[in-house]
């Protein structure tokens, strides 16, 4: 078995890290276009819609919602479609 160095290793976690985070961006993507779809914002899709609804049911600033990790969509976002079925 060949021993892997620290920064091989660090190397690798970086890359997962960062492939995850892309995974996730493209689910906030998609989610994005059934939010527009679901709110009617025609000219929206993807991000763009995902943050115009935060702007509108928070009554956020854009820079407010911009500056959102992709952590904190998570958890704003965690029961979207629980709360979309229950309206």
């Amino acid at each position: 078995m060949e021993k892997k160095d620290i920064n091989e290793e660090y190397q690798e976690r970086t890359e997962r890290l960062f492939v995850a985070e892309g995974e996730m961006k493209a689910v906030f993507s998609r989610l994005g276009d059934q939010i527009a779809a679901d709110q009617g914002y025609e000219d929206l899709h993807g991000m763009d819609a995902v943050h115009r609804y935060l702007i509108d049911k928070y009554k956020w600033l854009p820079h407010q919602v911009r500056a959102l990790s992709i952590e904190d969509l998570s958890l704003l976002f965690d029961d979207y479609d629980t709360k979309k079925k229950a309206d």
